[in-house]
């Protein structure tokens, strides 16, 4: 089991290091939270979409969503999402950092803003966006090799990493910012897009 002491300084480390990379702006954005739970061993909190969603009906997701004029960060726009989602106040977050923006498949940015909780949450899922949230060791990611598929996209082409817990199919921007996370952390070097490329 990994020493949540030393996990929690090397993730802050990490991040306080790290400089994200910028994308050319596009009319709308987006904001991820990526939280890291440190109760007992590191875990990450992800969701799945509920199945009648128009937008990425059925897939795992961090929780967020699109900014609104009343946003005054990123970071606002993550947690406000969140609390709406998974019914967790931003009062029980603390955010430490924020990874490299990715583009979606619509074509906007998302800004992933990662964030720990040291205490317990007490979730509950908006049925409305949300069918299930689920928790997935960190260990799992730190050990595990993605499956990396080469895919188009625009004038890019890059290799999308797939992880396969439990029956939960990890893939597409939510594996990519996990993927960024465990190579800053974890000192790999899995490849990754650059969108600050991206046309």
């Amino acid at each position: 089991m990994i020493e949540q002491s030393d996990f929690q300084f090397n993730l802050v480390q990490s991040l306080q290091r790290f400089k994200p990379k910028t994308i050319a702006e596009t009319s709308s954005y987006a904001a991820v939270l990526v939280p890291v739970l440190l109760e007992r061993e590191p875990e990450i909190l992800l969701t799945v979409r509920s199945a009648h969603l128009k937008s990425h009906p059925g897939e795992v997701s961090f929780p967020g969503g699109m900014y609104e004029p009343a946003d005054a960060t990123q970071a606002q726009t993550a947690l406000r999402e969140t609390h709406e989602e998974v019914g967790v106040e931003p009062r029980f977050f603390k955010t430490i950092g924020q990874l490299s923006p990715v583009v979606s498949r619509a074509g906007f940015r998302v800004f992933p803003i990662v964030a720990i909780a040291d205490k317990p949450l007490q979730t509950h899922a908006n049925e409305d966006e949300i069918a299930e949230i689920f928790t997935v060791p960190w260990q799992f990611f730190a050990t595990e090799k993605p499956e990396l598929k080469k895919v188009s996209r625009g004038s890019m082409q890059f290799y999308m990493p797939h992880f396969y817990f439990e029956n939960k199919h990890i893939w597409g921007l939510t594996a990519m910012v996990l993927l960024e996370l465990v190579n800053l952390v974890e000192g790999t070097d899995w490849p990754l897009p650059d969108f600050s490329e991206y046309s």
